[in-house]
């Protein structure tokens, strides 16, 4: 009730703190301190310092949560010294090792006793604090002991004396005063620590009591937590002790058994032990100190077994412990995390130690990983390592690996050669290890890169060059195809793109490039090609179209639904430019007729394959093309409604006379001929009226007259010049308005919904029986069963480990392959009234879908169409406002509803929308296997948008997707349209009564104009009062709000990246319930060919701003940010390929959309035009996700002391400086509505 009070009421600081960890509302108290802290800001009191109460409150508060984040952002924004800010910069970004030197550096410092450095009390306990923590993932533990007890902390000292193995320690400060008065507190891991004293010392007879008492502490403090939410992470936190409490309770029953197996002198059974301890790891992402926890007390039970075991064979000992996985885990997990020295250090642990041959190879690999990624004498040390090792015990796949990273030691050494013998000696042992294939791939592909480079500074040898830098490009293409046949993997998968990019390379003819897709292609598994559906479809149109056709083919057979509707709308739109040639075509041109050939042949061939689905599926959309089409005058306000807006801005840019003079004329022509093209579409009167509706013929007889006297009828100009329409742009807007206020009154009057019975019978009868959810069910006849078996039990985990698998998969292996063979034989393996022939919800195939494991589809699993609901919704379409949808319903067989929008949509916005899922789906990979985006539950996910003809599309849409525009609308009343002709006017005004004005002029008037609309007329927190009236509890909007600002920061960059066309309020679109950004319009601003950036990086006005607020704002989206970029930043290689593919159709359809339709000839002729500005655009892509990744540092030490360090995010805070300053946001255009 408090926060929704205004003016929001003061309160003792200390009084609401309290309350938020005794009664479990620290996220309520949190907003209020945030609310309170605007307030005081905001009237000019100094609150940021790290004296106040009200900031040291707020980062209490955070510390209970352990919102890590959010601790380092409070504690840089209240540091004096830059090197304070640089040093928790690295903290926040995952560089342990640099951030630990740069505190230690800063201590050092103080610790020299120089007068003219005299930190604060706060920032040396802030350098202390954080050096404890790094060296804490560092492993560092008798350092750790050394500083906690010389700083009297007893609770750091009992985690550093079990941990170093000082139980005589433990034992004495677990009777110290300080340790009892936490146990009094309900402290868990305090009492934890006499759980391990009691185990080590045999008291086993005690931990069944201290464990309960531990899980009764354990579980008040989660009842006192917050509800969980996303990457809530004290709820992570007491989860963590749970799994120590279960392993603690297990190593007593371990020790029990020991104990009575070695009096006796036999031999326990630990192997059910060890297995469950195996898969009860953390995650990869989870810091090294949680591994720790586990690890550290396994090693110490393992060395109690061997200890009471010394007098067993070395071999039956080795069953007894599991020292080898674990220490070699822990090394691999810190080599993900970038800690070398805690790999190293964990492997240490194994000198003396027995081990299989197995995990003696898993330890080799570890180490030989250690030198990678070095300077050039590590890398031969690495070298020298693999060369003398003895192969003679490893299986054929091990000697693979260790070939493998020989090859990759000599590509880093310069030695190509040798690298290539390598490679090919690695496949020759095992012609199935991917990992080969794909490396020995990235040689090739390298060789060609230094290849193509002579061959550019050689023009006399340049055509042997080329043929011999394709050859090792098709060479490249064949290892990254043959990696993907022998396992499916996302690390094979991932090179596919660049297997369609390097196509282009065959220039003109049918070269090797091309003949190598076509022998390998096929031999995929069809469903690795699902993602790139949309680039195969534009392949019909180029050189590489017979090999493409087959590669479809083989995805129409086994996926047919994945690929129809794409498919279909790619025919329609091909067929319709061949039929616009008309009589222009000769004979010598059939070869530009190949896309449509191919592509009604592939629709064929869906036909025949699956019959009774293409017949569904054909109904389905005939009905929703031919009676769920916008009304003609839905459709002619979206036109006038777009002219307006285009040219109001020119009013506002051609304000002056001089200008107007120069270029009015040739303004005004070129829209009357778009106004004479809306005529000739609505208004056509060589179309005879027999073959028009009769809606039609009414629409023609209320408005053509109208519209050809307003619009087309010859006037004379006031410099004596005739016109066809309007005189002048003022005119012609003033005209446009009227009209767009006409047909708004026509097209209000529409009821917003209507049964379904009677807008389309056949839809409204349409039910299904979902079919059986065994393995294959909805598979087609013509999938393979032996593929579709090995697929559906794919390898998980480390690929070099054989872990056998369990009764209950083989039992559920075997059931399913009778099953399958019983349907088969029966004739239901979906072709014959099988689950092949149910028609599945549109957008649960990649791109447009994804998840966690990026797999094989499961047909079976999707959910299927039961019938449509009733009732057809019309609503305002949410990109544009005025254009009236039909929102169509569907029912699915897991209960859910799924709606969709029938819009009406040029080709090029389809193409766009299905290129935006497929960079989301990219983008959700990289993150997925990201540590420090997994860490700040980062995700992004694609917008389903289906093609449906060639200027209709079914886009997925929520009751709960809300844009800016509609939020201001709601919550303030006015139309924005007026806000962006008062601004217009305004500025055109002022700007005449000042004659002459300059550039400098104009922009101090639009800021004088923008600021008065700020103050005056928009509200500064609409947004946050629409969000407290949608979410009324606190501590959801707290969590909507942060997973809000995530999701801001993925789509900002993708903004900032990619020059997105401007982000106006109806495209600021995201989800009240989760707080989704979902992506509209997602389309790249061009100048010329090439990406234009704006004034104005993304969207974060100030209404935006306000939402967040400025701690999430510096804690959440800033390191997400940043998070984003490193990750995509870290996958160049990889990423630079798909890019190419992305913009490059992109452009091509961008092209093809201002000017008429070409054929596939035409298209190639531009594309070969392009190709240079195409990959100017990737490098300006990789450009500015380059300059937002976090900045690496060479000698953090040396920076952290320096007179003026910048923060490793300083670009990404300058972005925000930029999209936040009123100067740039007044000169954005006026339909970027900058005040809202």
């Amino acid at each position: 009730v408090i926060l929704h009070l205004r003016p929001l009421p003061s309160l003792d600081v200390f009084l609401i703190r309290s309350l938020a960890s005794n009664y479990s509302c620290q996220r309520e108290v949190l907003s209020y301190f945030e609310q309170h802290f605007t307030v005081l800001k905001r009237n000019g009191l100094e609150v940021n310092i790290s004296s106040s109460e009200l900031i040291q409150s707020i980062l209490h508060v955070y510390k209970t949560l352990g919102d890590d984040d959010m601790i380092v952002s409070i504690n840089s924004s209240l540091s004096t010294f830059k090197g304070t800010k640089f040093a928790l910069s690295l903290d926040m970004y995952g560089f342990v090792i640099k951030s630990t030197d740069a505190y230690l550096a800063l201590i050092d410092r103080v610790d020299g006793a120089r007068k003219d450095f005299a930190p604060p009390e706060f920032e040396l306990s802030v350098w202390e604090d954080r050096w404890v923590k790094g060296y804490k993932e560092l492993s560092q533990w008798h350092l750790i002991d050394e500083f906690a007890a010389s700083h009297g902390d007893p609770e750091l000292m009992m985690e550093c004396a079990w941990k170093v193995k000082n139980w005589d320690k433990v034992k004495s400060l677990c009777a110290s005063p300080s340790v009892i008065a936490s146990l009094v507190d309900g402290d868990p891991v305090t009492k934890m620590s006499e759980i391990f004293l009691a185990i080590h010392e045999g008291k086993l007879s005690e931990v069944e009591n201290l464990h309960a008492q531990t899980a009764q502490l354990c579980l008040h403090k989660w009842q006192l937590l917050p509800s969980i939410g996303t990457d809530s992470n004290p709820h992570k936190v007491l989860l963590q002790q749970f799994q120590r409490l279960v392993e603690l309770r297990e190593s007593s029953q371990v020790m029990v058994e020991t104990s009575s197996h070695s009096s006796g002198r036999t031999i326990p059974d630990l192997k059910n032990l060890l297995s469950s301890w195996r898969h009860r790891v953390p995650n990869s992402f989870e810091p090294i100190s949680v591994w720790e926890d586990l690890f550290l007390w396994r090693q110490q039970i393992f060395d109690a077994v061997t200890s009471n075991f010394s007098w067993s064979e070395p071999g039956t000992l080795a069953t007894l412990h599991d020292r080898p996985w674990t220490c070699i885990s822990l090394c691999r997990t810190a080599r993900k995390h970038g800690l070398k020295e805690v790999s190293m250090l964990s492997l240490s642990n194994l000198t003396e130690c027995a081990m299989d041959v197995q995990d003696a190879f898993l330890k080799l690999r570890e180490q030989v990983f250690t030198y990678r990624n070095a300077t050039a004498s590590h890398l031969k040390g690495g070298l020298n390592v693999v060369n003398s090792t003895n192969l003679s015990f490893f299986d054929a796949r091990q000697k693979a690996e260790l070939f493998r990273l020989k090859g990759f030691f000599l590509d880093a050494l310069n030695d190509k050669t040798s690298s290539n013998q390598a490679y090919c000696n690695s496949v020759q042992i095992c012609p199935t290890y991917s990992k080969a294939w794909v490396d020995w791939g990235n040689l090739c592909a390298s060789l060609f890169v230094i290849t193509r480079k002579k061959a550019d500074n050689q023009p006399d040898a340049k055509l042997e060059s080329t043929k011999k830098s394709n050859q090792y490009l098709a060479q490249a293409m064949g290892c990254f195809l043959e990696a993907v046949r022998c396992d499916a993997s996302e690390h094979s998968r991932d090179r596919i793109p660049h297997c369609l990019s390097m196509i282009s390379n065959d220039g003109a003819q049918y070269g090797i490039l091309c003949q190598t897709l076509e022998a390998r292609g096929v031999l995929l598994p069809a469903w690795v090609w699902l993602p790139w559906i949309p680039q195969l479809l534009t392949s019909l149109c180029r050189i590489e179209a017979r090999a493409v056709k087959s590669i479809i083919g083989e995805v129409v057979k086994d996926h047919p639904q994945a690929v129809y509707y794409s498919l279909r709308a790619f025919f329609l739109e091909r067929r319709d430019v061949d039929r616009s040639r008309g009589q222009d075509a000769d004979s010598k041109d059939e070869e530009s007729l190949l896309s449509v050939k191919y592509a009604e042949l592939l629709m064929s061939n869906l036909r025949k394959l699956h019959p009774i689905l293409w017949s569904k599926l054909e109904v389905i959309l005939e009905d929703l093309i031919i009676r769920f089409r916008p009304s003609y005058e839905a459709e002619l306000l979206a036109t006038i409604t777009a002219l307006l807006q285009k040219a109001s801005s020119r009013v506002e840019l051609k304000s002056s006379k001089e200008e107007k003079n120069k270029e009015e004329h040739s303004l005004l022509e070129s829209y009357h001929t778009t106004l004479k093209r809306i005529g000739m579409k609505f208004f056509n009167k060589e179309k005879p009226d027999g073959s028009k509706s009769r809606k039609a013929v009414l629409f023609h007889a209320k408005y053509a007259s109208m519209f050809e006297c307003d619009f087309l009828r010859q006037q004379t100009g006031p410099n004596g010049a005739v016109y066809s329409g309007p005189a002048s742009i003022p005119e012609l807007v003033e005209r446009l308005k009227r009209w767009k206020l006409m047909i708004e009154y026509q097209v209000s009057r529409v009821p917003s919904s209507c049964k379904l019975q009677e807008a389309s019978p056949s839809l409204a009868w349409y039910s299904c029986e979902p079919p059986d959810l065994w393995a294959g069910a909805c598979e087609s006849k013509s999938f393979t069963i032996s593929k579709s078996l090995n697929e559906y039990f794919p390898a998980r985990g480390n690929e070099l480990c054989q872990v056998s698998q369990s009764s209950a998969l083989v039992a559920a292996k075997t059931s399913s392959h009778a099953v399958m063979m019983a349907a088969n034989s029966e004739g239901l393996g979906g072709h014959a009234g099988g689950g092949a022939g149910v028609v599945e919800i549109p957008g649960q195939y990649a791109p447009t879908s994804s998840g966690m494991l990026d797999i094989r589809p499961f047909p079976e699993l999707h959910a299927k169409l039961i019938r449509f609901e009733p009732t057809l919704e019309v609503v305002t379409n949410s990109t544009k406002q005025e254009q009236i949808v039909r929102r169509i319903s569907m029912l699915g067989s897991n209960g859910r509803q799924y709606k969709f929008l029938l819009q009406l949509a040029i080709p090029y916005w389809t193409r766009t929308d299905e290129r935006s899922a497929q960079l989301h789906y990219i983008m959700g990979k990289v993150l997925r296997k990201d540590i420090r985006s997994c860490k700040r539950c980062v995700t992004v996910k694609p917008k389903v948008v289906i093609p449906v003809a060639q200027r209709m599309r079914m886009s997925s849409n929520e009751t709960s997707h809300q844009s800016l525009e509609n939020v201001f609308h709601k919550i303030q009343g006015p139309s924005s349209n007026q806000l962006i002709s008062h601004f217009q006017e305004t500025v055109n005004d002022r700007l005449r009564e000042m004659k002459g004005a300059d550039d400098a002029t104009k922009a101090k008037v639009k800021l004088e104009v923008y600021q008065e609309i700020c103050n005056e007329v928009v509200l500064p927190n609409f947004f946050t009062r629409y969000m407290t009236e949608m979410i009324k509890d606190a501590d959801h909007l707290f969590q909507f709000r942060k997973v809000f600002t995530s999701q801001l920061a993925a789509n900002s960059l993708l903004q900032h990246a990619f020059a997105l066309v401007e982000r106006t309020p109806v495209r600021f679109v995201f989800c009240t319930k989760t707080g989704q950004m979902i992506s509209q319009d997602f389309r790249f601003q061009y100048n010329q060919g090439l990406l234009d950036k704006h004034k104005v990086p993304f969207r974060l006005t100030r209404n935006i701003e306000e939402l967040i607020g400025p701690f999430l704002l510096q804690g959440v989206f800033i390191p997400s940010f940043v998070s984003i970029s490193s990750a995509m930043n870290d996958k160049r290689s990889i990423f630079e390929p798909m890019l190419h593919i992305l913009l490059r159709d992109d452009i091509i359809s961008w092209y093809t959309s201002k000017s008429n339709p070409r054929n596939d000839h035409k298209s190639r002729e531009l594309e070969v035009q392009l190709s240079d500005r195409i990959w100017k655009n990737v490098g300006y892509v990789q450009e500015r996700v380059e300059e937002c990744s976090a900045r690496l540092v060479e000698d953090a030490s040396k920076e952290a002391i320096s007179e003026n360090p910048d923060p490793v995010d300083s670009k990404v805070r300058q972005l925000i400086s930029v999209a936040t300053n009123s100067d740039n946001l007044s000169l954005m255009s006026a339909t970027f509505q900058a005040w809202l």
